[in-house]
């Protein structure tokens, strides 16, 4: 679990320095991405790269992993997450959400993630 820790904790840093080709580059090539607003999953690096792009052009979204647990299957990872979204004038959107991202990895890179909403 160590590696795939350290990737993510690196993942999170790299989203909120707006890293998104660094980040890409730690997905297999058929990652799975949730595209929350319109209920999707996308399945492409480039899909995701546009959805990064649009959602940095009108918010400032933060993400900062405050947990990492074992998921149910032996290549899962839980990273609980505070969200924090702002707009581009600095108004806060969402003020410090926890949520819980899950990670399925396939060869040191990850291949999956779902969002789980906490209550």
């Amino acid at each position: 679990m160590d590696a795939r820790k350290a990737l993510l904790v690196d993942a999170y840093r790299r989203f909120n320095g707006r890293d998104v080709d660094g980040l890409l580059s730690m997905m297999t090539d058929d990652v799975e991405w949730p595209d929350v607003p319109n209920q999707a999953v996308l399945r492409s690096k480039d899909a995701i790269r546009q959805y990064w792009l649009g959602e940095f052009a009108v918010t400032d979204p933060q993400m900062v992993p405050t947990e990492f647990v074992p998921g149910a299957a032996e290549d899962e990872i839980v990273a609980v997450v505070e969200q924090e979204v702002r707009d581009l004038s600095g108004a806060v959107l969402v003020d410090r959400r926890e949520m819980r991202h899950r990670y399925s990895f396939r060869d040191g890179l990850v291949r999956r993630m779902v969002v789980e909403y906490v209550e």
